[in-house]
């Protein structure tokens, strides 16, 4: 049986930040509000496989039509990106 629940004191401001986020992966705020539910109570000690990490990587990526060429692009250059960023952090304290 599925229950309705509701929630006092969520600004204006907040639920507009949960119905964009919501829109960009292509659901609607109560599907959006349910995954997060779900997400959150999930068991402890469940073990997170790789793609319930990147599920909502994935609901986006869908709801935008990015191809998994692009995907891979994007990802490299963070992964590039924040080696480069690790490096500088890393060079720095060494000279100090």
């Amino acid at each position: 049986m599925e229950r309705t629940i509701e929630v006092a004191g969520i600004s204006d401001e907040l639920l507009v930040r949960l119905d964009e986020r919501a829109r960009q992966i292509g659901v609607d705020r109560n599907s959006y509000v349910r995954k997060l539910i779900e997400r959150a109570l999930a068991p402890p000690n469940s073990a997170t496989t790789l793609g319930e990490l990147l599920a909502p990587v994935h609901d986006f990526t869908e709801a935008h039509s990015i191809s998994e060429d692009e995907i891979e692009r994007l990802f490299n250059e963070e992964l590039s990106e924040s080696r480069r960023q690790r490096r500088r952090a890393d060079d720095r304290g060494r000279t100090t």
